[in-house]
């Protein structure tokens, strides 16, 4: 009786039937695993766990318990808990592909990606029309730069359901990324009129257009605007941002900027962050990495792939650099890897504290995984771009790690450089971006750092390359950087607009077009908001 009425969705009548049953005997194992059920679809995930709990402790031969129980534990991010519970699951009944799935996510977010895609392949096997599975597979294959298998899943995923508004809004991406612009602004339009609240779409759609007045798109945004108390805070964030661009746009400054500083005030309210910490490593790191460090250490003599990193403030050209480089025959673009930053997470405990105790060998190896890690993925390269920004802070490791590698920092005015960051959302992943001061004062920790590189780095490693520069004199500034790393010059570098590679970053759409000087001296517009940014600022640097 209980179950007949949950599935006519009358569920406080069923609610009432099952507490009726465990009056009668509170060890009915079916009735609590249904009230587990019942909670977790209100949203009570706490409250369900704990009766998936009773559940399984009453019979753990039931697959559905543990499965339903490693679903709670994974949306209380009960992440070990969850694996564990749910490969129980797996081990009782493996032709459950709902159990697969869970799987697959739980990995997802652990971080474990390749058991993940092993995972939810085995949901499509056992379930071939399960578009979620469809979906995560293709981010995860995106995420290991499968462009095309990542491609071919998500659309798989729409054929399905085409009403799919995420694998849609990832296949909408994949497409600006490919430079297919004109494409993904019809997917996200669709979207948008399937979904009209769907904010992830409008905040995508706006980073593709140049608003004019007349634009029925703006009208949608202040009327989804009019109830922005009721929505999550992540739409929230990201609604005040397209409308800071419509109306940057319109040239409407003012309204513009109180839009960016809402969004972002909201947004750094979400995280914690200290200067103080990210101030205390720059000096730590300048300490370990003197001028005698260099001159005493010895390197590893052959590479068969010469990376060339590409660092900077975000938001001061990194892309364009990229899309420059790797529009010459032999020098691929590898984006934003994240190979770096994982291998140093992985082999120091708190960089660069415990530098000091690595032997050569160790170092040498981190070298020989990462460019092991960059050849699985471009087998043939000879020259590959790593376009993370952040990589400033690791030049001395870089230049002690590889036996040739170049590192060339890309400069810009600070105060376009960090206006240009605190009118662009990145959420959690760039800390510093969303309060003013604090952009001034990471800019000056950037500068510092970088100062310091210049003066303690042997000479052919660092190149210095300034934004303005490319944009008033492209054809020279191109042709000193390919000098640098070495290579005959080749002219399609300052087409590099045309380049067919994949770009995914927030410049993904600006870097498809020729050289613009529209942000330069785009500060000035906002001075008068800008006094905690120009008070942070070292006055050397502005």
């Amino acid at each position: 009786m209980a179950i007949i009425c949950a599935n006519q969705n009358e569920f406080a009548q069923a609610e009432k039937i099952l507490k009726d049953i465990l009056i009668s005997d509170n060890k009915f194992h079916p009735a609590l695993h249904m009230m587990g059920q019942l909670a977790f679809q209100k949203g009570n995930d706490e409250i369900a766990k704990q009766y998936f709990l009773r559940a399984v402790s009453l019979n753990g031969d039931i697959a559905q318990y543990h499965r339903d129980l490693a679903e709670a534990f994974f949306y209380l991010g009960k992440l070990k808990e969850a694996l564990a519970t749910i490969n129980r699951s797996v081990q009782l009944n493996p032709n459950d592909a709902k159990a697969h799935f869970i799987a697959g996510n739980i990995l997802m977010n652990a971080g474990a990606h390749e058991p993940a895609i092993k995972a939810f392949e085995q949901t499509i096997k056992l379930y071939p029309d399960h578009e979620f599975a469809h979906n995560n597979l293709g981010s995860l294959y995106e995420e290991k730069n499968f462009i095309a298998k990542a491609k071919h899943e998500y659309e798989t995923a729409v054929k399905i359901n085409p009403g799919n508004v995420i694998a849609q809004n990832n296949l909408a991406t994949l497409l600006v990324a490919e430079s297919e612009i004109e494409a993904a602004k019809v997917i996200l339009n669709n979207l948008i009129k399937i979904k009209p609240d769907y904010i992830e779409a409008h905040y995508n759609l706006s980073a593709l257009k140049q608003y004019k007045p007349d634009d029925p798109h703006i009208g949608i945004l202040k009327s989804l605007f009019e109830n922005i108390d009721n929505i999550p805070i992540d739409n929230k964030i990201k609604l005040h941002f397209c409308l800071g661009k419509v109306y940057s746009d319109l040239k409407d400054y003012e309204n513009a900027f109180q839009h960016y500083q809402s969004g972002n005030k909201l947004n750094r309210s979400t995280y914690d962050y200290s200067k103080e910490e990210v101030k205390k490593t720059a000096e730590k790191i300048k300490t370990v990495f003197s001028k005698n460090y260099f001159e005493q250490n010895e390197k590893p003599k052959t590479s068969d792939v010469i990376p060339i990193f590409v660092v900077g403030m975000p938001r001061s050209g990194t892309s364009l650099v990229e899309q420059i480089l790797a529009s010459h025959s032999k020098i691929d673009a590898g984006g934003e890897l994240l190979f770096l930053n994982e291998l140093i997470h992985q082999n120091f405990n708190k960089f660069p504290d415990d530098l000091e105790k690595k032997s050569y060998d160790e170092l040498e190896k981190i070298g020989h995984d990462y460019i092991n890690k960059v050849k699985s993925f471009y087998p043939d390269t000879k020259y590959i771009v790593d376009k993370m920004p952040g990589n400033f802070q690791y030049a001395g490791l870089i230049t002690k790690i590889f036996a040739k590698a170049f590192i060339v920092n890309t400069v810009r005015n600070p105060l376009d450089c960090c206006l240009s960051n605190f009118t662009q959302l990145f959420r959690h992943t760039i800390p510093y971006t969303s309060d003013l001061a604090e952009l001034g004062h990471y800019f000056n920790i950037y500068a510092d750092l970088m100062a310091h590189w210049q003066t303690v780095l042997p000479k052919g490693i660092l190149y210095n390359i300034s934004y303005e520069d490319i944009i008033s004199n492209l054809e020279k500034e191109a042709r000193k950087l390919i000098g640098f790393i070495g290579l005959n010059w080749e002219s399609e570098c300052l087409t590099f607009y045309k380049n067919k590679n994949i770009v995914r970053t927030a410049s993904a759409a600006q870097v498809r077009k020729p050289v613009y000087g529209s942000s330069i001296e785009k500060w000035r517009v906002y001075e008068k908001h800008l006094p905690p940014l120009f008070n942070a600022l070292d006055k050397k640097y502005i």
